[in-house]
């Protein structure tokens, strides 16, 4: 390192490089490298006569590694780094390693704390679902084929919609959500992906990093990030599916259309993000689901842009065998919303998507008392048009919801209603051939007026759904008009079974919106699945729920 002082002491770089290296997000990474084996800083006693000078600490060690930093950016090889064009990244760059930390002490959330059980309302299916309390914030979830689950969580200095984010963390479980560590996410890096997962510790998640698309990639569980670049003008990753490892496809979009993609394109990279390659898929046609089960074999869901702006969109899929060179359009039940869908496909051929079916909205407000309001939402003068095999399930989860609105109005003495004449409940579509064509799938008439938010399909025949139900609940002194509710299928759609919970009676007010409904699904294997409570922004814990079936 003496060349380095000899470097600084000559001056031969520009300051304003080693302002632009000592500036840069990456140079605080090359920092940490090079200096994570120096010795241990000395003492603050002055130098003696006859003492060898003490060498530079840390902090002195600085302005000699920037001008050192420096010189290697006006030679282009910093680590991805470049010089002009806004300072983006031009390669990819490997994060420093970093070492996890416990989330909990075993006394407040360790493997032992489990608080109650689902239970299975219906027989077809085995197993009973735990609960944790003490899971880690809400984030972004996801589990690895070998059932190591990750959570992607954000921290805000309060629930408050506008509060700002303060840094990112990966939390990580090895016994099926009992007991978590936590991991720093690089500072910048922003995850807009769940983490796809091939291998035991080889994950990618779509990302930003300080604004500027990215794929990033850990090897090692979280413990290091590779940030690669995503090609200029593409767009940012929306959904990312990879199949095995070193191999993702995702959908890109520069722009969207209320929080959907717009004519997203596929981008493929067969080399851990290497090399990309960007692939159209069906003109006119907006994709905003995907899922790929090999290399080659992928299926996408989405509508047409030309109903975009309709209360339920015309559905579109496609399908392609070839990694995308070419697709084969499919078609949707018409009255069947795949929007903000869950798209799982278990294998090429048999794949499930959860979307949403157009009700009339039974405690719908008067047009006087809509015109009383300040703000009056759009009214949809024509109820959409469906299929007969949508309207048919249209009208079941009609009746299903006036009855349980109804109940709940005499049980909590409540009351409601909104201005939309339309309003909209999930439903779940199954297919076959891979995509091409779908059958809408008829729910558990013990379930009124679900709202799916995850989807996870182990195998051809079994499924999992997690959401909320319009059944009223007490959690601590107050009452929430929904409450969670699991359903699954062994049989690949046919009939679906319920779960359900109930909650601790120790539950406090504060976390009662944590078992107001479920959040993401995820089963790495045909016997063990979980599933996360949804929290309120900036939570300091989130339940996460684990079934693993008997003998497993």
């Amino acid at each position: 390192m003496d060349e380095l002082i000899v470097l600084e002491g000559s001056d031969p770089v520009d300051r304003g490089a080693v302002e632009r290296a000592l500036a840069d997000p990456v140079f605080d990474e090359l920092f940490e490298a090079i200096v994570s084996n120096s010795p241990e800083e000395p003492d603050e006693r002055p130098i003696e006569v006859g003492r060898q000078p003490r060498r530079p600490t840390r902090r002195s060690w600085r302005m000699p590694v920037a001008a050192a930093a420096a010189v290697i950016v006006l030679l282009g090889v910093l680590v991805g780094v470049g010089v002009g064009g806004g300072g983006g990244l031009r390669r990819p760059f490997t994060t420093s390693w970093k070492a996890a930390r416990p989330l909990l002490s075993t006394g407040q959330g360790g493997a032992a704390t489990k608080h109650g059980s689902w239970h299975l309302v219906d027989a077809v299916l085995s197993g009973t679902w735990q609960q944790n309390v003490y899971g880690p914030p809400p984030g972004i979830f996801s589990c690895s084929p070998s059932g190591t689950c990750y959570d992607l969580a954000g921290r805000y200095p309060s629930s408050v919609a506008t509060a700002p984010l303060l840094s990112q963390d990966l939390y990580v479980s090895t016994d099926e959500g009992a007991s978590w560590t936590a991991l720093p996410v690089p500072s910048g890096l922003i995850p807009a992906t769940p983490l796809e997962c091939s291998g035991p510790r080889w994950c990618a998640t779509g990302a930003t990093y300080k604004n500027q698309p990215v794929l990033a990639i850990t090897r090692d569980g979280g413990h290091s990030f590779t940030i690669d670049p995503l090609p200029t003008g593409v767009g940012t990753l929306h959904t990312l599916s990879c199949p095995s490892t070193g191999v993702c496809m995702g959908l890109v979009s520069s722009s969207l259309h209320t929080q959907a993609p717009v004519d997203a394109t596929l981008l493929v990279t067969s080399d851990g993000g290497s090399t990309f390659a960007d692939e159209p898929i069906l003109t006119g046609d907006s994709m905003v689901g995907l899922a790929c089960t090999t290399s080659t074999d992928c299926t996408a869901v989405g509508m047409t842009d030309a109903s975009s702006h309709e209360l339920v969109p015309v559905g579109v899929s496609a399908v392609t065998t070839d990694g995308g060179h070419t697709w084969s359009t499919g078609s949707l039940p018409r009255g069947f919303d795949v929007k903000f869908s869950q798209l799982s496909c278990a294998d090429s051929t048999h794949c499930f998507v959860s979307g949403f079916v157009p009700i009339p909205n039974t405690s719908a407000k008067t047009t006087a008392q809509c015109a009383s309001t300040r703000a009056s939402p759009a009214r949809t003068s024509t109820f959409p048009a469906m299929s007969p095999q949508m309207a048919a399930i249209s009208k079941t989860e009609t009746r299903l919801k006036a009855a349980a609105a109804a109940q709940e109005a005499a049980k909590y003495h409540v009351s409601g209603g909104t201005c939309q004449p339309v309003t909209l409940v999930s439903d779940i579509a199954s297919s076959r051939d891979g995509g091409l064509t779908w059958t809408p799938d008829v729910l558990p008439t013990d379930v009124p007026a679900p709202n799916l938010n995850g989807l996870s399909c182990p195998t051809a025949t079994e499924c999992w759904a997690g959401g909320q139900e319009e059944v009223g609940q007490k959690v601590g002194s107050g009452v929430d008009m929904g409450s969670p509710v699991l359903i699954g299928t062994t049989d690949g759609g046919s009939t679906w079974s319920k779960v359900v919970f109930s909650v601790p009676s120790t539950a406090p007010n504060a976390t009662g919106q944590s078992y107001l409904s479920m959040g993401s699904v995820t089963c790495p294997t045909k016997d063990v699945c979980l599933s996360r409570g949804i929290a309120a922004k900036g939570s300091r814990y989130a339940p996460v729920y684990s079934l693993v079936a008997p003998g497993s």
